[in-house]
């Protein structure tokens, strides 16, 4: 999807936190709605993951603590004290041309208290040995407390995406009998009393001016689903992703994790 020639972020993936029991049972859980790709170890030594690749390059990744991890360790990472069976943040990622330091740079100018943090190198083993390494850079505030799924973190590739996300290499791991076939939309909600600041960032990370419907691109456009992100003002911040498909239905990911394909 083409938004007047400007090169936007690319939505890169979607992220659930489950424990590392359902991770390990997820192929056959999942079965009736998803083909359940191979993830891997990350480099920390704290977490493994497993994916869902869909046909518009876009994943979703179900990660997961390992049990015998310190919980101090788990502690001090920015996802180890949220809620597992649960949407927890999501990336952006930019193509070869993108330049997310200017991204970052414009963030810390408008001075919300809100701004990413240098990128740190990351890594995960395939399960085929491979090695993939990549940039993260994570949302913080003033404090430099962690801030998920308000605003996106970055994933800037150093190995090619494609080892990272075998989408094309393997299509059969795209084939879902739910039929979903890409992210069509976000929606973010936003606490009581953010959404000025919020919508500020997001204003920095576009460089357009205010609105409350922000376009993304995607690895492979396939011309489904609208391609943006949205939020609104409610009491706790919740994030509600809709697949694109052949035909609307919901599809219970997790008990009680329910989101639509349209």
């Amino acid at each position: 999807m083409s938004h007047e020639g400007k090169l936007h972020p690319t939505l890169d993936h979607i992220v659930i936190l489950v424990s590392h029991k359902t991770l390990l049972g997820l192929s056959d859980s999942l079965h009736k709605l998803f083909t359940v790709a191979p993830g891997g170890n990350h480099a920390d030594g704290l977490t493994s993951n497993k994916l869902v690749l869909l046909k518009d390059g876009v994943y979703i990744e179900f990660i997961a603590f390992f049990d015998h991890v310190d919980p101090e360790r788990r502690k001090q990472h920015r996802w180890g004290n949220l809620k597992e069976n649960t949407l927890i943040d999501w990336a952006f990622t930019f193509p070869p041309g993108g330049d997310f330091d200017a991204v970052k740079q414009r963030v810390l100018d408008i001075n919300t208290g809100l701004h990413y943090q240098e990128p740190e190198a990351w890594g995960r083993k395939r399960n085929d040995g491979t090695m993939l390494e990549w940039r993260l850079s994570a949302p913080v505030d003033s404090q430099d407390h962690p801030v998920q799924g308000l605003i996106p973190f970055w994933v800037l590739d150093k190995t090619p995406r494609e080892l990272r996300v075998p989408f094309e290499a393997q299509p059969e791991l795209t084939d879902h009998p739910c039929r979903a076939t890409g992210v069509s939309s976000l929606s973010v909600t936003v606490p009581y009393g953010q959404t000025s600041n919020v919508r500020k960032v997001y204003e920095a990370i576009y460089g357009l001016s205010a609105r409350n419907q922000w376009p993304y691109e995607v690895p492979l456009d396939r011309n489904a689903g609208m391609h943006c992100v949205s939020f609104v003002e409610d009491a706790e911040m919740a994030i509600t992703l809709t697949f694109s498909g052949p035909e609307r239905n919901q599809v219970e990911v997790l008990p009680g994790l329910v989101f639509k394909i349209e």
